[in-house]
């Protein structure tokens, strides 16, 4: 009888574990989660770009249905947003400044650069796209290089065009807080 109430146990739990891991696979497969993202989905930025594009790159976000707020502020002390002349092939770069737990944990504050090198010849249209992508990491929101979705994270989406957060972007948020 024992036998029989283990065996039963044993495959009860198999079960489980199996049926959490696939849906856990298939569910993490719409997005990708990034470790570095902000503790807060409400975060202060300075903005300290060139460019013309803060304000609608931070409506795109703040106008979608999860709990980011992006608010501009000035000074120090808070994560904020630069352009410069970097000789590497990138368009934005997101790093994370400070963690939670030194060295691992959600960011405090981050730096989000915009390579001027290679958006020099480019319209406001794709630096907002380039934008928004890079607050993507700051909401947790990992680099979806090949998903096919439509989605400001995937590397592959038209910046002409694609400038506001997806479905699956929402989703991912949502689902980090």
């Amino acid at each position: 009888m024992k036998d029989r109430i283990f065996k039963a146990m044993a495959s009860l739990i198999s079960c489980l574990l199996l049926t959490s891991i696939f849906t856990s696979v298939a569910y993490g497969a719409q997005y990708i989660y990034f470790e570095a993202g902000s503790v807060s989905p409400a975060i202060e930025v300075e903005n300290r770009l060139s460019y013309g594009i803060f304000n609608n790159s931070i409506d795109a976000w703040n106008s979608t249905n999860t709990p980011v707020a992006i608010t501009q502020v000035p000074g120090s002390g808070h994560g904020y947003l630069i352009d410069g002349q970097f000789s590497d092939d990138w368009y934005g770069l997101y790093t994370s400044l400070s963690r939670q737990y030194v060295f691992w944990g959600r960011t405090k504050k981050f730096k989000i650069e915009l390579n001027r090198n290679n958006l020099v010849n480019e319209s406001d249209t794709f630096r907002k796209s380039v934008l928004v992508h890079e607050l993507g990491h700051a909401f947790c929101l990992g680099d979806n290089p090949s998903s096919g979705n439509s989605s400001i994270m995937n590397y592959t989406r038209d910046r002409n065009y694609l400038t506001w957060p997806a479905g699956d972007d929402i989703a991912g948020v949502n689902a980090a807080y």
